[in-house]
Order: C-alpha cells, then sequence, then structure tokens
C-alpha cells in the first residue's frame, strides 16, 4: 500500500466539524500556554505522517531563517520615547487581500504594529492569559485606539514560500454537506500547512523576544489578522517577571559592577509528552464541542488593528 492510499487519522477526525474544532481548540490552548516545543513535536509528527510535497516544505523551513526587520528600530523607539513610558507591543502579519490575483510570484506577509503605554490598559501588570482575554474581548481590547504615534515598521523575511503556496491552496475549504466518513487528503494537508505557518511566526517571535528583549520585558501580543488560524501568543513576558526577581534579590545590597549572567536566566521547561491523535479523539468525545466561529469570526487580532 502506497503513502498516498493511507488514510491519515487526522481525515477520520476532521470528517467531522465538531472532531475539527476541538482539534484547533487544543493546540490554540497550548500556544496560549507558550507550550511551542510539544506543538512542534505534534505537528511534525502529523505532517511527516502525511507526506506530501508541501508537509515536505513545512518541515524543511528553518525558523532562524525568519527575520523581522525593523526590531532593532522597535527597541530604539521604545528607548527614546518621549512621555509616558511604552509597556506593550502588539504585531501580527497578514496577507494583502489582492495577493490572490498576483500568481507566479512569491508573496510575503506584510507586518501590523501597535505600541502601546499603560493609558487606558494596564499592560504593565496584566498577565499573558489576561491580555488574550483583552484581546478577544466583544467591544474589542481596551487599548484599541491608544497606540502611540511612533513611525517604526516591521517586515517579516522567511515566510514567502510556504505562505504563496497557502494563499494558492486548491483545498481550502471543506463542506460536509454530506456527513462524509472522512475528510480529502489536501484539506488535511492544508489545515496542519496554516498552523505551521503560526508556529513559525511565534517560534519567530519568541526566540527574537529572548535574544533581543525590549526595553524593561515590555510584552508582545502577536497574532494573524486574516490569516488561518489568527493563533495569538504573549512573547517576552518572562523578562518582565526575572528583572521584578533580580530587583528584589539585589535591593539593599551593595551594587556590583556588572550583572552576573546569572541574574537573567530562563526556567528550564519540563518536557510533557505532545498529544497524539488518540488523545486529541479521547478528548473530544469527553468535551461537549465549542461553537466553530468562536475564535475565527471575533477575528480578535482584526479588532486589535481595526482590520474587521
Amino acid at each position: 500500500m502506497t503513502t498516498d492510499t493511507l488514510m491519515h487519522e487526522l481525515q477520520t477526525l476532521f470528517a467531522t466539524q465538531e472532531g475539527e474544532i476541538a482539534w484547533e481548540a487544543e493546540l490554540r490552548q497550548s500556544f496560549h500556554e507558550g507550550d511551542l516545543e510539544n506543538v512542534r513535536k505534534y505537528l511534525a509528527m502529523s505532517l511527516e505522517a502525511l507526506d506530501t510535497p508541501l508537509a515536505q516544505q513545512c518541515l524543511s523551513t528553518n525558523v532562524r531563517s525568519i527575520e523581522f526587520n525593523g526590531w532593532d528600530e522597535l527597541t530604539e523607539a521604545v528607548e527614546i520615547h518621549e512621555g509616558e513610558p511604552i509597556t506593550g507591543v502588539t504585531i501580527a502579519i497578514a496577507n494583502d487581500p489582492d495577493t490572490a490575483f498576483g500568481k507566479g510570484e512569491e508573496h510575503r506577509p506584510y507586518m501590523l504594529l501597535g505600541i502601546y503605554g499603560d493609558e487606558p490598559y494596564a499592560f504593565s501588570k496584566a498577565s499573558a492569559a489576561q491580555m488574550i482575554a483583552e484581546a478577544g474581548a466583544e467591544e474589542g481590547p481596551a487599548w484599541a485606539g491608544y497606540d502611540e504615534d511612533i513611525e517604526v515598521f516591521l517586515e517579516c523575511e522567511g515566510l514567502d514560500a510556504l505562505n504563496t503556496a497557502l494563499v494558492f491552496h486548491k483545498e481550502r475549504h471543506f463542506f460536509r454537506d454530506e456527513a462524509p466518513d472522512h475528510a480529502p487528503r489536501r484539506y488535511v494537508e492544508y489545515v496542519l500547512a496554516c498552523w505551521w505557518r503560526a508556529l513559525l511566526f511565534h517560534e519567530a517571535v519568541q526566540h527574537t523576544s529572548r535574544s533581543r528583549p525590549l526595553p524593561g520585558g515590555i510584552p508582545v501580543l502577536a497574532g494573524m489578522v486574516d490569516m488561518r488560524p489568527e493563533v495569538m501568543m504573549v512573547h517576552g513576558i518572562e523578562w518582565r517577571a526575572t528583572l521584578g526577581s533580580a530587583a528584589e534579590a539585589l535591593a539593599g545590597a551593595e551594587m556590583p559592577e556588572m550583572l552576573p549572567s546569572s541574574v537573567i536566566t530562563r526556567k528550564e521547561v519540563v518536557e510533557e509528552k505532545a498529544p497524539t491523535g488518540l488523545d486529541l479523539r479521547r478528548r473530544v468525545a469527553e468535551s461537549e464541542p465549542e461553537e466553530e466561529a468562536a475564535p475565527q469570526k471575533k477575528s480578535l487580532m482584526g479588532r486589535l488593528f481595526g482590520k474587521d
């Protein structure tokens, strides 16, 4: 039996709308919790089992080749900003709607940027979960429309080829009018590749936020606009806690000439087993499915940048 005739386990799970919704809800939660390591393991396993040209393209795309041009300028702008301190940044990637007419060339997602102080939302005191929840507020986040007028432009390099393959993918939709017993293999390919694109983007933001953190541990709320799956994460917030702990430890003590490198460290994450298809199917059976449009129709990141 050839690879092409093998049934991928997600074809069975995606046969029902509820199964696909629950599967995406599990991945979305892992992103929100910052568990990118296990997300990568699970998605890589699923793409390897699919073994299509697009799946191989996903796996061969190196996250270290993704760069954000303008990040250093953003750091400098935050440092020299006059007035109230900058306490929060939002970034997102999006596709120009006209890209569908530009076949034969690669399409680079463009970037959206918002820079904020603590008025009217206290980024400096909010947790990652609180920021994500606020971004999903029905009436829009409290900080919408209050971004600082700072001219910084970010550009994302390295996602062009994969993004182009997804823009022109032939099976981006799956209609279940006749209650099929499995989803098309190419639809599963499209869904997995979209989530892989999101993973690469967030891994790149995570790496950049850690290697070149914004001043003062400013959190970076990142996501996608009108680009499946529009999943959000907060990056860089760990530096805020680290700097705070270091400051408390040094309070009252004689200040050394230089802070030792050990002052700023990251707690090692204990690896957990990546979820398998069996785990996801079991969770589907145990939980009540969410409304399909809950994460998508709200277009959370879209509201952040006025894109609804």
